[in-house]
């Protein structure tokens, strides 16, 4: 049974779907009434094991797709959102893939800064920039979503590279809404704070940090990523139909909070 019917025949499509916030994301878009799903990752494979997220959404008896991208190349983020041209066009387009760094700070490596910035800030662009191509083509007042962080609102020396992506992802969304909101095209961003994925308990530095961020958070505990699935589903259902250019924060309050 449905938990909603807020994005009923829409077709939405994921990136970075098969672990994590992504996976929840998918998952929940299908339970809140989507038509179909394009679940797309470099891999296939969850990172917290279990059935692959397209699996589990069929299971739900909503058509789903995996699509292996690349986000970081502009052509695979193209095929990606052609991928549900069959199925009547994307609707609702989640840029949600995204890696952190083993080492991140002021020191951090050309190279791996260079290869962060290509999956965390140029794909979102490429994606959206796909996707809105067939928004325009087919007349459609779709709504794109763009995964930022907290750590694009507020620094840290531990994610130097990283908060610099993201904080860049929530300028993107605002511009970009100005660019597509005359095509009635809406594009906000979506600023997750601590989530107990597995990404969490295994990213370094930031798994140290959890609990201290958990007990300065004013509901006391990590975020679950079904409740950023939540935020997503909301985002791109009918419900937002006059937001736009919003980053949207869902963090328990921490960042209300010194």
């Amino acid at each position: 049974m449905n938990m909603s019917d807020i994005l009923a025949n829409k077709v939405v499509v994921v990136t970075g779907a098969s672990s994590g916030i992504g996976r929840a994301i998918a998952i929940r878009a299908a339970e809140h009434g989507a038509r179909a799903v394009i679940v797309s990752d470099v891999t296939e494979a969850p990172r917290e094991g279990g059935e692959p997220t397209a699996a589990v959404i069929e299971a739900l008896g909503v058509t789903a797709r995996f699509v292996k991208a690349d986000v970081s190349k502009r052509t695979d983020n193209d095929a990606l959102v052609a991928a549900a041209e069959d199925l009547g066009g994307v609707d609702v387009f989640v840029a949600n893939a995204g890696i952190t760094l083993r080492t991140d700070g002021a020191d951090v490596p050309e190279e791996d800064y260079r290869r962060l910035m290509s999956v965390n800030l140029d794909g979102p662009l490429f994606g959206a920039q796909a996707a809105a191509r067939s928004m325009k083509a087919k007349g459609k007042a779709g709504s794109i979503v763009l995964m930022a962080s907290m750590g694009g609102l507020v620094g840290a020396g531990i994610t130097v590279a990283y908060s610099t992506s993201k904080g860049g992802v929530v300028l993107m969304a605002k511009s970009l809404a100005d660019a597509l909101g005359p095509d009635g095209i809406r594009v906000n961003a979506v600023a997750p704070g601590t989530i107990d994925t597995e990404l969490l308990r295994t990213a370094a530095g930031i798994a140290e940090a959890s609990e201290g961020f958990r007990k300065r958070t004013p509901l006391r505990r990590l975020g679950q990523p079904s409740e950023i699935g939540d935020a997503v589903a909301y985002l791109g259902s009918d419900l937002s139909s006059y937001v736009t250019g919003h980053a949207l924060t869902v963090d328990g309050g921490l960042l209300a909070v010194i």
